[in-house]
């Protein structure tokens, strides 16, 4: 008889990323809604806060790899801890996991599921995609199914010849859901931590700082709209820069908060969330958003055209169109009809098909198909 039916399932989730960011909270969101007969490890990087998270969800069945690094030693000795705890599953989130997981799965012969977060290849050349893309390819040996966190990212992979022998899902990701009197007490908090009470509309967006988030565009937008107050959370490589591009801009309606351990203590107090980005897969802030009742302005680019035109939860501008940008968050902070019906939708949208709970329970199913085949 099959496995599935007598003993727990092991899965082990690996992540390159355990510091800020919506893959390391992806695997957060998985494990805390991991139910029985499912038992978790999870190798990642010793970096906070997750790691300390990932700890506590799995009673300390974590192991350490490197941050975004491929070590061929540390992938060994992982291999050799999938094949001591009796793992059934590896599970990789993103790019660099999946280099890890492929390498494991090639060694123990453990099966192995890939799920991508987002096609990474903005910043390659032609030449760089069609390596990426043989990589892929060719690796895919040691993938046993493919999970998509939205439609828009696996038609993307579709036309690039990406993991084309390979079988797929789609698991859009989730949040975790609030009940309205949460919500209010939330955004009350928020308000009042920011000190925002009768301030100008709060624009905020959760962000890495760096090319595929694309700051510097929402750095135009909200200097162009002095009549906005920008709440900015996160940081990354171009935050110096930013910061320092203000100060000598003398632009004041933005707040850089930097990193926080909790973004729903600030995001709770947005009128509208802001995302730049040149791409994405399905960015956890926008979900996190909706789950507030927050209707967003989102650049029209993959990972935002299906939650936009699909759920209805906000409206798109043309990527790097300055005006295009400012007319949508006026829109939706001067039209009151506009802003309750794009909030109502988010709210629907999110508990329908954007919870948490729901993508565990898919997420496990795809374990029991790939242990059955």
């Amino acid at each position: 008889m099959n496995k599935t039916l007598l003993q727990p399932t092991k899965v082990l989730m690996i992540t390159v990323r355990a510091d800020h960011g919506g893959g390391p909270r992806h695997v957060e969101l998985l494990l805390g809604d991991c139910a029985d007969p499912i038992i978790c490890y999870v190798a990642c990087p010793k970096d906070e806060p997750y790691w300390g998270r990932f700890n506590k969800l799995t009673d300390g069945r974590v192991f350490q790899i490197p941050h975004r690094k491929f070590d061929i030693r540390q992938a060994w000795r992982l291999a050799v801890y999938a094949r001591r705890n009796d793992i059934d599953v590896l599970h990789a989130h993103g790019k660099g996991a999946g280099l890890y997981a492929r390498f494991v799965s090639a060694i123990t012969g453990i099966r192995s599921v890939h799920t991508a977060h987002g096609i990474h290849v903005g910043e390659y050349g032609q030449a760089g995609k069609m390596l990426y893309t043989a990589y892929e390819n060719l690796s895919s040996l040691w993938v046993n199914h493919v999970i998509h966190v939205s439609g828009e990212e696996r038609a993307q992979a579709q036309s690039m010849g990406l993991w084309r022998r390979r079988p797929s899902s789609v698991i859009p990701n989730g949040v975790t859901s609030h009940e309205p009197s949460a919500i209010a007490e939330m955004r009350a908090r928020a308000r009042q931590h920011l000190g925002a009470q009768g301030h100008p509309p709060l624009i905020v967006t959760v962000s890495r700082f760096d090319y595929q988030k694309n700051m510097h565009e929402a750095y135009k937008i909200a200097k162009a709209m002095p009549n906005m107050h920008f709440v900015w959370i996160g940081t990354g490589a171009d935050s110096a820069m930013l910061t320092e591009r203000a100060r000598l801009d003398e632009v004041t309606n933005i707040c850089f908060i930097g990193e926080v351990d909790n973004p729903l203590m600030y995001l709770a107090a947005a009128d509208v969330y802001l995302s730049t980005s040149r791409w994405e897969g399905l960015p956890l802030a926008v979900l996190e958003a909706m789950s507030l009742g927050i209707p967003s302005v989102l650049s029209n680019v993959t990972g935002h055209v299906e939650l936009v035109n699909t759920h209805g939860i906000g409206l798109l501008y043309s990527l790097g169109d300055i005006e295009s940008a400012t007319a949508a968050l006026s829109r939706v902070v001067d039209e009151m009809p506009l802003l309750r019906k794009l909030s109502e939708n988010a709210l629907d949208s999110q508990r329908r098909t954007f919870s948490s709970s729901v993508v565990a329970t898919q997420t496990a199913a795809i374990y029991r198909k790939v242990l059955e085949a």
